[in-house]
């Protein structure tokens, strides 16, 4: 089983941030996020690329995942790809690779088909767009995400305040988007977002965390 970077990923959506997405993707990770995926569904590849390599100038430690293109990912040289829910991860054999799912059908088919983690949601009411289903609740991810195969991320609604109740409920670490980059001020809530992930998960190598230390240490250089 492949280690998560991080047990915090940070989704920077780029329709929401915009031009700002790599400024913010700075702060972010001056305040200790070291893992972030850059998402533009339906923009062109180019945009994407743009401003993958944006963050990936300004933020030369943090491990980076695009969203939906491993063709991006290739280009740029980072090392991840989250695919949408049903995204066969063949086509980007090579990198790390997660998939978005919603229920257990589709933890059971990213599992089957080599996933080296997921997402699953919604688990709370998100805070940047209505929720995609019905809302999970820690409850409802525990039965869900239980003996999924793979590590399992919990996305939707998740503030810091909430990081122990989703480990409670295993997860492996958590997705999060609105409420770090809507944040006033992103490097405190980043840190916020670091310090509640140290105190729900032991830090140390494992099946779902890194002996990089680079890494591990979660906490800025």
């Amino acid at each position: 089983m492949s280690p998560l970077p991080s047990r915090v990923l940070a989704l920077a959506d780029l329709p929401a941030l915009g031009p700002d997405l790599a400024a913010r993707a700075a702060d972010a990770a001056a305040g200790g996020v070291r893992w972030v995926c850059v998402r533009a569904r339906g923009a062109p590849a180019r945009d994407v690329q743009r401003a993958a390599a944006a963050v990936l100038a300004r933020c030369p430690g943090v491990f980076l995942s695009i969203h939906g293109l491993p063709g991006v990912a290739r280009r740029l040289g980072a090392p991840g790809v989250h695919l949408p829910g049903g995204g066969d991860p063949a086509a980007a054999a090579g990198l790390f690779v997660g998939v978005s799912c919603h229920g257990r059908a589709d933890l059971e088919a990213a599992t089957r088909a080599g996933a080296d983690y997921a997402v699953l949601s919604p688990v709370y009411a998100p805070s940047s767009k209505p929720p995609s289903g019905p809302l999970l609740g820690p409850d409802g991810f525990r039965r869900v995400a239980a003996g999924a195969g793979l590590p399992v991320l919990a996305l939707a609604g998740i503030t810091p305040g909430r990081v122990a109740a989703v480990a409670g409920a295993g997860a492996a670490g958590v997705a999060v988007l609105g409420s770090l980059f809507g944040a006033r001020d992103v490097a405190g809530r980043a840190r916020a977002y670091l310090d509640a992930a140290a105190a729900a998960w032991p830090v140390g190598p494992g099946p779902h965390t890194t002996d990089n230390p680079t890494i591990m240490r979660e906490g800025p250089p």
